[in-house]
């Protein structure tokens, strides 16, 4: 309960995220005087919202328009962490249902009790059970450093150690903070500006704070699997910092697993690691000991099942979908940016870059159209009809190269232009108009 207490974070904080923050804030016991600490989920009070339910933000932020401010003060002065709302904030306007009238539908927006007696009662927030909304998209691919700088303390690329901390296990990369988003966004020219005099307008441009309360505001996309939100996947186990102890010997960086994050521009398309980029080093490779392969299922596994390794966990295994036809017709799932070929074919490596990925198994494989007889006979037929396909691999002037040459079909040229040409003309005059046009070669002889 503590490692997924270490994601929650600031309850109704306008958090300004930087790198992967992928849910909105979550709630967190506030001492007075004190920076939020991490609040332990109580037993047995999160809750889904019942029909009903009053929603705070959509009443007071939308209905009121009140200014974020008035609810989320600074921790401390200057400070950019916002603080749970407390009394003093709810009683600027609620003085009322304080002193007269205090019922259990008032008490429960925060506690699990009523009457509550202490903060050690306080809700989460959000509280959803095992999910989180999302408030917003973010695009990775405006954060990242388009370098891929190294920090010389870690090792680690830069831009990710900076805004993911790791917790004290080295289990969990934290989710970055209000201090991470005001290195950048706190400056004049940076949009949206994240200061303590932030006003309602820069909050927005991150937070939805309707939506992280009401589960059926965006159906599309307010929530995401309870494992994105904690790192925790059922019965399985996984520790960064048990990875990081081969990182030297293996070269590993954090793009290594997460190769597709560079490229990710929304919530859409960010991914986390696979089980085929497990297998990639986990299979059969000699340079892991036995006890961390995949053959040895408690490594991963807390409660490990008997029987046969999946195909999943080996890349010995044919994919079932790879069928005669996909020999042929793969040029899709080969390009997507988070394709696995390179589990299997070794002289293909991962590449956010689809162009980087085809090039990588066809410089040392042709397709296999391209028999012996193509470069002679078949491939001018094959290009006539789909050009486009021929474009994946050869540039504009892989033709000029050969067909700035007069065709073997010419010659000799006299007895070509005599006649010889009106059988291969009629049989197939596309060809013709590879290089000729009938304006400017046929009816130069063929006038009525």
């Amino acid at each position: 309960m503590n490692e997924r207490a270490d994601f929650q974070m600031t309850a109704g904080t306008f958090v300004l995220v930087t790198a992967a923050l992928l849910c909105g804030s979550l709630a967190l016991a506030q001492e007075p005087g004190k920076e939020p600490a991490q609040q332990e989920q109580p037993q047995g009070i999160q809750r889904l919202p019942e029909a009903g339910d009053f929603f705070v933000h959509e009443f007071h932020a939308t209905q009121l328009e009140l200014d974020c401010s008035i609810c989320h003060v600074p921790a401390r002065e200057g400070s950019t962490v916002l603080k749970r709302p407390g009394h003093d904030e709810c009683m600027l306007c609620h003085e009322a249902n304080y002193e007269e009238d205090l019922t259990p539908k008032f008490c429960g927006q925060c506690h699990a009790s009523f009457p509550p007696f202490d903060n050690e009662d306080l809700l989460p927030f959000p509280f959803f059970k095992k999910q989180r909304a999302i408030l917003f998209d973010f695009s990775h691919a405006l954060h990242v450093d388009p370098n891929a700088r190294i920090d010389p303390k870690t090792g680690f690329r830069a831009d990710c150690t900076f805004c993911h901390k790791f917790d004290e296990q080295g289990i969990f990369a934290k989710f970055p903070r209000h201090p991470e988003c005001e290195t950048c966004h706190s400056k004049a020219h940076i949009t949206p500006n994240l200061t303590p005099e932030s006003d309602t307008a820069d909050c927005r441009n991150c937070h939805n704070p309707e939506e992280i309360e009401n589960p059926g505001f965006t159906e599309e996309r307010r929530m995401i699997a309870d494992h994105v939100i904690s790192g925790v996947h059922v019965n399985l186990k996984f520790s960064h910092v048990a990875h990081f102890r081969s990182k030297e010997k293996l070269d590993l960086n954090c793009t290594t697993c997460h190769y597709a994050i560079p490229g990710s521009t929304s919530f859409a398309d960010l991914t986390l690691p696979k089980m085929l980029d497990c297998v990639e080093c986990h299979d059969t490779s000699k340079a892991l000991p036995e006890q961390f392969r995949m053959s040895n299922c408690e490594t991963c596994h807390i409660d490990p099942q008997s029987g046969s390794v999946p195909a999943s966990h080996s890349k010995s295994v044919k994919p079932v979908f790879h069928t005669e036809s996909f020999r042929y017709d793969h040029q899709e799932q080969a390009a997507a940016t988070d394709a696995k070929c390179y589990v299997c074919h070794t002289n293909v490596t991962s590449s956010v870059t689809a162009e980087t990925q085809c090039a990588n198994c066809h410089q040392a494989m042709r397709p296999a159209s391209h028999t012996a007889r193509w470069r002679d006979d078949i491939h001018g037929k094959y290009a006539a009809l789909d050009r486009v396909t021929c474009a994946t691999c050869h540039t504009a002037d892989s033709c000029v190269r050969c067909h700035n040459l007069l065709p073997r079909s010419h010659t000799p040229l006299a007895l070509f232009k005599a006649g010889a040409h009106a059988n291969l003309a009629m049989l197939d005059q596309r060809t013709c108009y590879t290089c000729h046009t009938f304006e400017d070669t046929c009816a130069a002889c063929h006038q009525r």
